[in-house]
This record gives C-alpha cells, structure tokens and sequence, in this order.
C-alpha cells in the first residue's frame, strides 16, 4: 500500500510551502493534496447526482405503471 508523503516544495516554481497548504503562496499552483481532494469531491458529487436521478425516474417509473 503506498503512503502520501506531504509535498515540500510546489511543483512549478519550487517554492516551500507551508504545511497542510492547498496552494503555493508564491505562484498560485495547487498542490497534489489539493487536486486529489477536488478529484474526490468532484466524484462525489457525480455519484451524488446520479443517485438521485436514479430515485427520480424510479418513482416516476412506478407513478407511471400505477396509472389505470
């Protein structure tokens, strides 16, 4: 299993950054910890949306077979 290791330096200017930093405070570029937490939020919210798509059409399906 591989383990994080916290990133030190930004990755375009090889500025340090401080610790837990989403961004570099000199050039503005996102660190890995930051796009990896926006990739996952992203697919959260994908599954989130299909989710409720799926409760959506699965009531209207039902509302619709019960029509006389």
């Amino acid at each position: 299993m591989a383990t994080a290791t916290e990133q030190t330096h930004c990755d375009r200017c090889q500025a340090p950054l401080a610790h837990q930093a989403a961004y570099c405070e000199k050039c503005g570029e996102r660190t890995r910890r930051a796009r990896r937490l926006v990739r996952l939020a992203i697919r959260v919210e994908i599954l989130f949306v299909v989710v409720v798509a799926i409760l959506v059409l699965g009531f209207a399906y039902v509302y619709y077979v019960q029509q006389p």
